[in-house]
């Protein structure tokens, strides 16, 4: 994909990884689509980022989505590149797991990236082609004391990122995910904790991430997982080879 003169959505665009995504896609002469819950935040960030377009969307609320998608089209004439950005994290053990937050996690980690992907894939095959990056976690394929959920979110994640990479082929339609390490970013803060004050390990929340990538590192592997169109990106080597892989 070219992205000079793109299309591309970014959720979770007003924060950490999806706002570097979207400046870094602008750098490089894109028109971003900045979705995210934050109407001022994204109005400001309008503002800033050259040709970019803010439209407010729940992640979690289908209609709006959909609306998202629509509105983005109607704005552009064309959809080029989505980057399935939005998600959250749920720190708690097996024991501690609360069912509606375990479906909360589940429905923005993985069925609002369906529900993304639904709504553009007409859109993109009549244009013939586009790219679909969707952004997973190197937890995935890792055993975390308290991360049970959110990891199981995103190994089924990728399922969902490979199937649809075989089923939409043929339509010039490429899927992708990248897989990003601890980021320097908000993430850790905006987590939801079952034990605020004991944590899933009995050690307290682990919240800082400051000693993470950079989200502008893992933006510019986003921006060449568009532009590529591979399987797999890794922030870091390592990660394709880890236990449970």
């Amino acid at each position: 994909m070219n992205i000079a003169g793109s299309v591309v959505i970014v959720t979770g665009a007003s924060m950490g990884i999806g706002l570097s995504t979207a400046r870094a896609l602008a750098a490089k002469g894109a028109k971003v689509a900045l979705a995210a819950r934050s109407t001022e935040l994204l109005k400001k960030l309008e503002s800033e980022i050259p040709n970019s377009f803010a439209v407010t969307v729940d992640m979690n609320d289908w209609d709006s989505v959909r609306a998202m998608v629509q509105t983005v089209h109607a704005h552009y004439g064309r959809i080029d590149g989505l980057v399935n950005n939005a998600g959250r994290a749920y720190e708690a053990t097996i024991e501690q797991i609360d069912p509606d937050v375990f479906e909360q996690i589940f429905r923005l980690n993985v069925l609002s990236v369906v529900v993304a992907t639904q709504a553009v894939i007409p859109i993109m095959r009549a244009q013939g082609g586009g790219a679909i990056v969707n952004i997973n976690s190197g937890t995935s394929f890792m055993r975390i004391p308290g991360y049970s959920v959110y990891s199981s979110s995103k190994r089924a994640l990728i399922g969902v990122s490979f199937t649809a990479r075989e089923e939409l082929a043929k339509d010039g339609i490429v899927v992708g995910q990248v897989y990003p390490g601890m980021t320097a970013t908000n993430f850790g803060v905006n987590k939801v904790v079952a034990d605020e004050e004991k944590g899933a390990s009995g050690n307290g929340p682990v919240r800082d991430y400051t000693k993470g990538d950079s989200p502008e590192a893992v933006a510019d592997l986003i921006v060449k997982a568009l532009e590529e169109g591979e399987a797999e990106y890794f922030m870091h080597e390592r990660m394709r080879t880890m236990e449970n892989r």
